[in-house]
């Protein structure tokens, strides 16, 4: 399967002072190259795409060849104006010369915990012959690891709270992609997904209530977000009567309605590609934690630990660096 890493940094990309996030420096390497890394390593992965600032992505990975070896093919795509725009760009040269309706895994540049094994599993259990779009999950479980505790720094992250399960997206997607209306629905969603800014759930609410279909979706939304504000403030017995009624085979339903594709969603037990740099805030914390959280995902999984490429130069003694064969190509 081929990977899309987007790395742009037009319209509703989020800048950190001024800058692509995606070059946001972590262990001295910026954030796609830890992305990189991870997908180098990932069994199920054939070619890389990168979607962004090309002459800025092309310097960076030219910087990085001393210190990893990039068995893969890599291809460095141009941004166009919008997420969805690179993601089409990006799916249909991808896809030129493959088996019709191919899908492909995308994945954002601000991930730099997500590990070869995550993405493997995601694949391996996404069964792309019964649907057109699986939406990677992590439930709260895999997540504790993160959180603050006494003395020590951490990231609790906004969940989706079900009826018997509490979930957070983990920022994998594998997808084959339409060229009709639905697209614009994803770029909607995707314009407005950042839900603790209150104007963003009031455009989320208006772009849906124009939509027919999208009427089901729209209630459980509102009971999605009842639970949210409820569990927010400690009342947890209003939190269980929202959530009552939110099954996930419902949403799933009620999603693919609005999409107009077969979607489901994928629950992966490790939780390193749910906590993306979101703000100011969490990148502080990941430069602080990276280190041993990334340790202990790598500890969780053997089969991939001897494999792995060393996520920063120093900690790899003993490991001879070669220059890799990487292929970059201008579009």
């Amino acid at each position: 399967m081929n990977a899309i890493i987007l790395a742009g940094d037009r319209e509703s990309a989020l800048p950190f002072c001024g800058m692509n996030k995606a070059f946001l420096l972590l262990e001295g390497w910026p954030l796609f190259i830890h992305v990189l890394t991870a997908l180098n390593q990932a069994k199920n992965i054939d070619t890389i795409y990168i979607v962004g600032p090309r002459k800025a992505i092309m310097e960076a990975l030219e910087k990085s060849l001393s210190a990893f070896l990039f068995t893969k093919k890599i291809e460095v795509l141009e941004q166009k104006k919008t997420l969805l725009e690179n993601s089409i760009y990006a799916y249909q040269y991808a896809s030129a010369g493959k088996p019709p309706n191919d899908p492909a895994l995308f994945m954002p540049a601000d991930i730099p915990l997500v590990t070869a094994y995550e993405i493997d599993t995601f694949i391996a259990m996404s069964d792309m012959r019964q649907y057109d779009y699986c939406l990677g999950m992590a439930s709260e479980e895999h997540l504790t690891q993160f959180y603050p505790r006494q003395k020590e720094i951490g990231i609790k992250m906004p969940y989706l709270y079900l009826r018997d399960q509490v979930y957070r997206m983990n920022n994998l997607h594998i997808a084959r992609l339409p060229s009709n209306h639905s697209n614009a629905m994803l770029q909607t969603i995707y314009k407005h997904r950042r839900q603790k800014n209150i104007w963003n759930r009031i455009k989320m609410v208006s772009a849906l209530v124009k939509i027919k279909n999208a009427r089901p979706l729209l209630f459980s939304y509102f009971l999605a977000q009842g639970a949210v504000l409820s569990a927010r403030f400690g009342l947890h017995r209003m939190a269980r009567l929202f959530r009552k009624s939110l099954r996930l085979e419902q949403v799933e339903k009620e999603i693919s309605s609005l999409l107009q594709m077969r979607f489901k969603a994928i629950e992966v037990n490790s939780g390193g590609a749910a906590l993306d740099i979101d703000d100011a805030s969490s990148y502080k914390i990941m430069v602080s934690a990276f280190r041993k959280w990334h340790e202990a995902l790598m500890s969780k999984q053997p089969e991939h630990r001897l494999h792995e490429a060393c996520p920063f130069q120093d900690q790899c003694h003993g490991i001879e660096t070669v220059s890799p064969n990487v292929a970059m190509t201008q579009f």
